[in-house]
């Protein structure tokens, strides 16, 4: 029957009974070993349940006290390391604001080793020192069409006393569209051959041997150097048309600064009336006015032009 009942099986029934030998087989040759250590385990697992009361207080107490003791000595190196943190913390910050306290006494030191020198400029000059300065002032007519461009027909020189040194009228060889007389004062007589008019070369060699290392003063001396044919050191110029003091703002707002007239400067500054309406301008009048602008400011100027002078010389050494 059973052989019968065997044959009627499927295959996969088959195989099945077959794994589940082989596994009782596997699980029976397992060596003796493991299943010794198994039950050591489980002995020793029984004996520690099996303690008593006493035990499981002691160790307690004992563990409390070891947690105890572990957590302030933890506390303990905490404590120390921020200590440590500190110290090195303070002595970094001594040492850096020790550099910095020598790097100031150094800067200090050089500082005082190579102070900057205090510009004095004497308020009164002596008679040599009066020599090195001329007042200037020009007259123009024009020629070209409408009379546009501009030529030299009268020059006037004073000394720092306000003296006229030089004065004369110069020809044009132009012919002359504009006498400008309302401004100039200058009439086509004044400029007629066989008159006091004195060639223009003439002038021009007189004027440039007069001012050859002098300090030049006037108003808008640019426009008188250029008919005069002539260039002068800036640091020899002293123009109240171009300095700050006596500028004004410029309305318009092309540029920062513009510079005034002259006889509003005469008017603020020295109390002078000149160049009135109606009257042409006098030469000399509007050269002593520039001067005597330059002496009331000369020290506050001259300080002002010896640091561009210094200036200047350490961009050029650079």
């Amino acid at each position: 029957e059973n052989e019968s009942s065997s044959s009627h099986l499927s295959p996969t029934i088959i195989k099945a009974k077959k794994k589940n030998t082989n596994n009782t087989r596997r699980r029976r040759r397992r060596p003796a070993a493991v299943n010794n250590k198994k039950n050591n385990k489980k002995q020793q697992e029984n004996k520690n349940d099996n303690v008593g009361c006493d035990d499981d207080s002691s160790s307690a107490s004992t563990a409390s006290v070891s947690l105890s003791s572990s957590d302030l000595s933890s506390c303990q190196e905490d404590q120390e390391n921020i200590k440590r943190t500190t110290q090195q913390h303070h002595q970094r910050k001594s040492k850096t604001t020790t550099r910095r306290r020598n790097k100031k006494s150094t800067n200090t030191q050089k500082s005082s080793s190579s102070p900057t020198e205090v510009i004095q400029i004497p308020a009164q000059l002596t008679p040599t020192e009066k020599s090195h300065y001329i007042a200037l002032d020009a007259e123009m007519v024009g020629v070209g069409p409408h009379g546009i461009h501009s030529r030299l027909a009268r020059i006037t020189l004073a000394n720092y006393d306000g003296e006229c040194i030089y004065d004369t009228l110069v020809q044009v060889v132009e012919t002359v569209t504009d006498y400008r007389t309302f401004v100039s004062g200058i009439t086509p007589q004044d400029l007629a051959e066989g008159g006091s008019a004195i060639p223009f070369e003439e002038c021009r060699s007189t004027v440039l041997e007069l001012i050859r290392d002098k300090i030049v003063i006037g108003h808008g001396l640019k426009n008188d150097f250029r008919v005069l044919g002539v260039t002068h050191p800036w640091y020899l110029t002293r123009d109240t048309a171009k300095y700050e003091p006596f500028m004004k703002v410029d309305p318009t707002g092309e540029k920062e600064f513009v510079p005034k007239k002259l006889k509003v400067l005469a008017k603020d500054k020295l109390g002078l009336v000149i160049q009135e309406e109606g009257v042409p301008h006098c030469p000399l009048e509007d050269a002593v006015a520039a001067l005597e602008l330059y002496k009331k400011h000369r020290v506050k100027w001259e300080k002002v032009m010896s640091y561009k002078m210094e200036r200047t010389k350490e961009i050029t050494k650079c």
